[in-house]
């Protein structure tokens, strides 16, 4: 399932599965949404966060260089 989130980026999307075989579909589903939005004004970059074992968000952030994909898993955050 995948949901708007509220964010001051310009593309981001919550990513929430219950069962890891729809996961990887929800996820290429996201991030081919953020690449086609990046490459309307090719500046950002895609952010991936595992926020627990079924839920990301994919956001398009001017952290990330244009091309690039990074990870950032918070299950074993602090």
């Amino acid at each position: 399932m995948v949901h708007d989130h509220v964010s001051l980026d310009p593309y981001s999307q919550f990513v929430s599965v219950a069962q890891r075989k729809d996961l990887e579909v929800a996820l290429e589903a996201a991030v081919e949404q953020a690449i086609a939005t990046a490459m309307i004004l090719p500046i950002w970059g895609i952010l991936v966060t595992r926020h627990d074992h079924g839920s990301f968000t994919v956001t398009l952030t001017d952290s990330v260089p244009f091309g690039t994909t990074v990870e950032l898993d918070l299950r074993d955050a602090p």
